[in-house]
């Protein structure tokens, strides 16, 4: 009887102990853990019944056809312009312009200005100062 009194009071007290530690646990928790609590038991969420009724749907709706006669209005300006044309040149005519500009920025390369070593040394022979130092 006593080898069965012991194992159930060793198993009590560390129940016990597990217990304390545990609501330890949930003081120390982080703040967040409340919020997150209630979000999974699905409390702190408006029901469907409180949501508002829109009552300004005609409003919406006389702004949504002003938007659209605007967005008319902008897009019959676009159509009169005539850079929006649509382009004529065919693929081949597009890469003969390109070989065409090309061609003219090489012709306007003109050989690189560098200075040269000496004129380097020179330079900074002239601004070469000692500092001073403390």
């Amino acid at each position: 009887m006593r080898l069965v009194i012991v194992p159930i009071c060793l198993l009590m007290t560390a129940c016990a102990g597990s217990v304390d530690r545990i609501s330890d646990m949930r003081d120390a928790a982080p703040e967040w853990y409340e919020a997150r609590k209630q979000e999974l038991a699905g409390e702190g969420y408006p029901k469907l019944s409180d949501v508002p009724v829109n009552t300004s749907y005609r409003t919406q709706q006389r702004s949504l056809r002003l938007v659209g006669a605007d967005k008319d209005a902008v897009l019959a300006a676009f159509n009169a312009d005539p850079r929006s044309e649509p382009s004529n040149l065919t693929p081949d005519a597009i890469e003969a312009w390109g070989r065409d500009i090309a061609q003219r920025l090489n012709a306007m390369e003109r050989p690189a200005n560098f200075l040269t070593n000496a004129e380097i040394n020179s330079l900074r022979a002239r601004f070469e100062r000692p500092r001073a130092r403390r």
